[in-house]
Protein backbone atom coordinates (compact mmCIF):
# COMPACT_ATOMS: atom_id res chain seq x y z
CA UNK A 1 0.00 0.00 0.00
CA UNK A 2 1.30 3.86 -0.78
CA UNK A 3 -0.37 7.21 0.01
CA UNK A 4 1.11 9.94 -1.88
CA UNK A 5 1.02 12.72 -0.43
CA UNK A 6 2.07 14.95 -3.64
CA UNK A 7 0.26 14.74 -6.32
CA UNK A 8 -1.24 16.97 -9.06
CA UNK A 9 -3.26 15.10 -11.19
CA UNK A 10 -3.82 16.36 -15.46
CA UNK A 11 -7.15 17.55 -14.10
CA UNK A 12 -9.06 20.86 -14.90
CA UNK A 13 -6.91 23.42 -13.67
CA UNK A 14 -3.65 21.21 -12.85
CA UNK A 15 -3.25 20.45 -16.31
CA UNK A 16 -2.56 24.80 -16.88
CA UNK A 17 0.28 24.30 -14.19
CA UNK A 18 3.78 25.54 -15.40
CA UNK A 19 4.70 21.77 -14.50
CA UNK A 20 3.18 20.05 -17.34
CA UNK A 21 3.67 23.01 -20.13
CA UNK A 22 6.32 21.75 -20.77
CA UNK A 23 6.45 18.62 -18.53
CA UNK A 24 8.44 18.98 -15.31
CA UNK A 25 10.87 15.98 -15.55
CA UNK A 26 11.72 16.42 -19.25
CA UNK A 27 13.73 19.97 -17.99
CA UNK A 28 16.74 19.96 -15.85
CA UNK A 29 17.11 18.93 -13.27
CA UNK A 30 14.34 17.12 -13.06
CA UNK A 31 14.81 15.08 -16.50
CA UNK A 32 18.17 13.22 -14.91
CA UNK A 33 17.00 10.06 -14.57
CA UNK A 34 13.43 10.39 -15.44
CA UNK A 35 11.35 8.02 -16.32
CA UNK A 36 8.33 9.59 -18.88
CA UNK A 37 5.12 9.85 -17.42
CA UNK A 38 2.89 9.09 -20.81
CA UNK A 39 -0.48 10.47 -18.93
CA UNK A 40 1.39 14.02 -18.33
CA UNK A 41 2.47 14.42 -21.63
CA UNK A 42 -0.98 13.75 -22.72
CA UNK A 43 -2.50 15.01 -20.07
CA UNK A 44 -5.00 12.58 -19.67
CA UNK A 45 -6.09 11.84 -16.29
CA UNK A 46 -7.83 8.32 -17.51
CA UNK A 47 -4.45 7.32 -18.15
CA UNK A 48 -2.75 8.88 -15.10
CA UNK A 49 -5.49 6.93 -12.74
CA UNK A 50 -3.96 3.84 -14.70
CA UNK A 51 0.02 5.07 -13.80
CA UNK A 52 -1.41 5.72 -9.80
CA UNK A 53 -2.60 2.10 -9.75
CA UNK A 54 0.12 0.76 -11.70
CA UNK A 55 2.63 2.04 -8.94
CA UNK A 56 0.31 0.66 -6.28
CA UNK A 57 -0.52 4.38 -5.21
CA UNK A 58 -3.95 3.62 -3.70
CA UNK A 59 -5.02 7.43 -3.07
CA UNK A 60 -3.08 11.04 -2.21
CA UNK A 61 -3.32 13.92 -1.67
CA UNK A 62 -4.56 17.22 -4.18
CA UNK A 63 -3.43 21.04 -3.55
CA UNK A 64 -4.77 23.98 -4.64
CA UNK A 65 -2.74 27.04 -5.59
CA UNK A 66 -3.98 30.06 -5.63
CA UNK A 67 -4.00 33.07 -8.96
CA UNK A 68 -0.58 33.60 -7.88
CA UNK A 69 0.60 36.13 -10.35
CA UNK A 70 4.08 33.99 -11.30
CA UNK A 71 4.86 31.57 -13.65
CA UNK A 72 3.84 28.55 -11.89
CA UNK A 73 -0.29 28.78 -12.98
CA UNK A 74 -2.93 28.41 -10.22
CA UNK A 75 -5.44 25.88 -9.19
CA UNK A 76 -8.59 27.23 -7.64
CA UNK A 77 -9.77 25.58 -4.86
CA UNK A 78 -12.81 24.44 -6.21
CA UNK A 79 -10.92 21.92 -9.08
CA UNK A 80 -9.57 20.38 -5.83
CA UNK A 81 -12.90 19.96 -4.20
CA UNK A 82 -15.04 18.68 -7.72
CA UNK A 83 -12.12 15.98 -7.95
CA UNK A 84 -12.09 15.14 -3.80
CA UNK A 85 -16.07 14.73 -4.63
CA UNK A 86 -15.61 13.00 -7.82
CA UNK A 87 -12.69 10.66 -6.25
CA UNK A 88 -13.90 10.79 -2.10
CA UNK A 89 -12.25 7.58 -1.52
CA UNK A 90 -9.23 8.12 -3.66
CA UNK A 91 -8.19 11.91 -2.97
CA UNK A 92 -7.70 14.42 0.28
CA UNK A 93 -8.23 17.55 -0.64
CA UNK A 94 -6.01 20.24 0.36
CA UNK A 95 -6.59 24.48 -0.41
CA UNK A 96 -4.14 26.82 -1.48
CA UNK A 97 -4.14 30.29 0.06
CA UNK A 98 -2.27 33.39 -0.89
CA UNK A 99 -1.85 36.30 1.23
CA UNK A 100 -0.84 38.72 -1.49
CA UNK A 101 -4.55 39.71 -2.32
CA UNK A 102 -4.85 40.71 1.36
CA UNK A 103 -5.26 38.79 4.63
CA UNK A 104 -8.76 39.35 5.31
CA UNK A 105 -9.19 37.38 1.13
CA UNK A 106 -6.52 34.88 2.49
CA UNK A 107 -8.62 34.05 5.60
CA UNK A 108 -12.14 33.82 4.15
CA UNK A 109 -10.76 31.28 1.69
CA UNK A 110 -9.09 29.16 4.93
CA UNK A 111 -12.82 29.33 6.16
CA UNK A 112 -14.17 28.31 2.72
CA UNK A 113 -12.10 24.93 3.06
CA UNK A 114 -12.74 24.26 5.98
CA UNK A 115 -16.54 24.35 5.40
CA UNK A 116 -16.02 21.81 2.01
CA UNK A 117 -14.31 19.60 4.63
CA UNK A 118 -10.67 19.87 3.10
CA UNK A 119 -8.16 18.92 5.56
CA UNK A 120 -5.79 21.24 5.36
CA UNK A 121 -4.27 24.37 3.50
CA UNK A 122 -0.86 25.25 1.40
CA UNK A 123 1.28 28.25 1.35
CA UNK A 124 4.13 29.05 -1.11
CA UNK A 125 5.95 31.94 0.53
CA UNK A 126 8.76 32.49 -1.87
CA UNK A 127 6.11 32.60 -4.44
CA UNK A 128 3.87 35.73 -2.70
CA UNK A 129 4.23 39.21 -4.22
CA UNK A 130 6.50 40.02 -2.55
CA UNK A 131 8.43 37.04 -1.52
CA UNK A 132 7.81 36.18 1.62
CA UNK A 133 9.93 33.78 4.53
CA UNK A 134 7.99 31.16 6.37
CA UNK A 135 8.08 33.33 9.41
CA UNK A 136 6.91 36.74 7.82
CA UNK A 137 4.24 37.93 10.05
CA UNK A 138 1.67 38.65 7.08
CA UNK A 139 1.40 34.93 7.08
CA UNK A 140 0.88 34.42 10.86
CA UNK A 141 -3.54 35.01 10.52
CA UNK A 142 -3.33 32.12 8.43
CA UNK A 143 -1.45 29.49 10.28
CA UNK A 144 -3.65 30.85 13.68
CA UNK A 145 -6.66 30.35 11.99
CA UNK A 146 -5.14 26.80 10.58
CA UNK A 147 -4.62 25.68 14.06
CA UNK A 148 -7.55 26.98 15.45
CA UNK A 149 -9.72 25.00 12.94
CA UNK A 150 -7.42 21.82 13.22
CA UNK A 151 -6.44 22.33 9.65
CA UNK A 152 -2.68 20.79 8.32
CA UNK A 153 -0.56 23.42 7.43
CA UNK A 154 1.70 22.42 4.07
CA UNK A 155 4.65 25.19 3.17
CA UNK A 156 6.23 24.52 -0.13
CA UNK A 157 9.75 25.55 0.04
CA UNK A 158 12.99 24.66 -1.89
CA UNK A 159 15.63 26.16 -4.25
CA UNK A 160 12.69 27.41 -6.26
CA UNK A 161 10.79 29.26 -4.25
CA UNK A 162 11.92 32.76 -3.41
CA UNK A 163 14.56 35.25 -5.33
CA UNK A 164 17.52 33.02 -3.23
CA UNK A 165 18.30 30.39 -1.24
CA UNK A 166 18.22 31.61 2.20
CA UNK A 167 14.22 31.94 1.83
CA UNK A 168 14.27 27.74 1.76
CA UNK A 169 16.07 28.00 4.83
CA UNK A 170 14.52 26.17 7.36
CA UNK A 171 15.09 28.12 10.72
CA UNK A 172 12.16 29.68 9.35
CA UNK A 173 10.07 26.54 9.27
CA UNK A 174 11.46 25.99 12.89
CA UNK A 175 10.50 29.60 13.87
CA UNK A 176 6.81 28.92 12.70
CA UNK A 177 6.42 25.36 14.67
CA UNK A 178 7.66 27.15 17.79
CA UNK A 179 4.94 29.59 17.24
CA UNK A 180 2.22 27.41 16.71
CA UNK A 181 3.20 24.02 18.48
CA UNK A 182 -0.27 22.31 18.32
CA UNK A 183 -0.12 23.17 14.59
CA UNK A 184 0.61 20.09 12.17
CA UNK A 185 3.67 21.31 9.81
CA UNK A 186 4.05 19.44 6.93
CA UNK A 187 7.29 20.42 4.25
CA UNK A 188 6.45 20.36 0.64
CA UNK A 189 10.03 19.27 -0.91
CA UNK A 190 11.41 19.42 2.52
CA UNK A 191 13.07 23.32 2.12
CA UNK A 192 15.93 21.41 -0.12
CA UNK A 193 19.17 21.32 -0.20
CA UNK A 194 18.87 22.29 3.35
CA UNK A 195 19.03 18.54 4.01
CA UNK A 196 21.15 18.30 6.97
CA UNK A 197 19.17 21.29 9.09
CA UNK A 198 15.87 20.10 7.95
CA UNK A 199 16.00 16.65 9.43
CA UNK A 200 17.55 17.87 12.83
CA UNK A 201 15.31 20.55 13.21
CA UNK A 202 12.23 17.88 13.10
CA UNK A 203 14.00 16.67 16.26
CA UNK A 204 13.37 19.62 17.92
CA UNK A 205 10.18 20.21 16.12
CA UNK A 206 7.70 17.37 16.75
CA UNK A 207 4.99 19.09 15.00
CA UNK A 208 6.85 19.69 12.09
CA UNK A 209 6.79 16.85 8.90
CA UNK A 210 8.65 16.55 5.65
CA UNK A 211 7.55 15.63 2.10
CA UNK A 212 11.07 15.18 0.46
CA UNK A 213 9.33 13.98 -2.83
CA UNK A 214 11.53 13.84 -5.94
CA UNK A 215 14.75 15.48 -4.05
CA UNK A 216 15.02 11.80 -1.96
CA UNK A 217 13.51 9.72 -4.52
CA UNK A 218 16.10 10.95 -7.43
CA UNK A 219 19.64 9.07 -7.58
CA UNK A 220 20.89 11.84 -8.67
CA UNK A 221 19.71 14.75 -6.61
CA UNK A 222 23.02 15.62 -4.48
CA UNK A 223 22.16 14.82 -0.56
CA UNK A 224 19.64 12.33 -1.19
CA UNK A 225 21.68 9.84 0.16
CA UNK A 226 21.07 11.93 3.61
CA UNK A 227 17.38 10.70 4.02
CA UNK A 228 18.69 6.73 4.06
CA UNK A 229 20.19 8.00 7.32
CA UNK A 230 17.99 10.11 8.77
CA UNK A 231 15.43 7.74 7.95
CA UNK A 232 16.38 5.59 11.06
CA UNK A 233 17.99 9.05 13.00
CA UNK A 234 14.22 9.65 13.15
CA UNK A 235 12.48 6.31 13.44
CA UNK A 236 10.68 7.26 10.23
CA UNK A 237 8.46 9.40 12.05
CA UNK A 238 7.01 11.91 10.52
CA UNK A 239 8.28 11.62 6.78
CA UNK A 240 5.86 11.56 4.06
CA UNK A 241 5.95 9.66 0.55
CA UNK A 242 5.34 11.92 -1.99
CA UNK A 243 5.86 11.60 -5.93
CA UNK A 244 5.74 15.25 -7.18
CA UNK A 245 3.74 13.85 -10.09
CA UNK A 246 4.56 15.46 -12.94
CA UNK A 247 7.90 16.40 -11.49
CA UNK A 248 8.25 12.29 -11.20
CA UNK A 249 6.75 9.51 -12.50
CA UNK A 250 4.36 7.66 -9.67
CA UNK A 251 5.83 4.18 -10.54
CA UNK A 252 9.57 5.46 -10.20
CA UNK A 253 8.73 6.83 -7.76
CA UNK A 254 8.07 3.71 -5.43
CA UNK A 255 10.69 2.09 -7.65
CA UNK A 256 13.33 4.28 -6.51
CA UNK A 257 12.05 4.44 -2.85
CA UNK A 258 12.66 0.77 -2.34
CA UNK A 259 16.45 1.30 -3.48
CA UNK A 260 17.03 2.51 -0.04
CA UNK A 261 16.15 -1.13 1.21
CA UNK A 262 14.61 0.10 4.19
CA UNK A 263 13.08 -2.51 6.65
CA UNK A 264 9.20 -3.37 6.36
CA UNK A 265 8.35 -1.28 9.59
CA UNK A 266 10.11 1.89 8.07
CA UNK A 267 8.79 1.33 5.13
CA UNK A 268 5.50 1.26 6.02
CA UNK A 269 5.52 4.28 8.04
CA UNK A 270 6.48 6.70 5.51
CA UNK A 271 4.60 4.48 2.70
CA UNK A 272 1.46 5.34 4.10
CA UNK A 273 1.39 4.81 8.20
CA UNK A 274 2.59 8.37 8.69
CA UNK A 275 -0.14 9.93 6.12
CA UNK A 276 -3.03 8.13 7.92
CA UNK A 277 -1.93 9.34 11.36
CA UNK A 278 -1.15 12.80 9.96
CA UNK A 279 -4.77 13.25 8.27
CA UNK A 280 -6.27 11.24 10.54
CA UNK A 281 -7.71 8.28 8.16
Amino acid sequence: MVFDFRLRPPYKGFANLSIFNPVCNDVPPHNVNARRSESAHQKSFPLFMEEMKEAGISGGVIMGRPGLKNWAGCVPNEDVRDLAKEYPDVFVPFGGVDVSGGIQTALAEVRKCHEWGFKGMAVEPGFCEPPLKPDNARLYPVYALCEELGMIMVITDSLFLGPDMEYCNPVYVQHVADDFPTLQIAISHACYPWLMQMVNIMLRCPNLWIIPDMYMHNKSAPGNEIYKNAVPWLDGERILFGSAYPCYDMRQAVDDFKRFDFDERLSKKILYENAKKLLKL
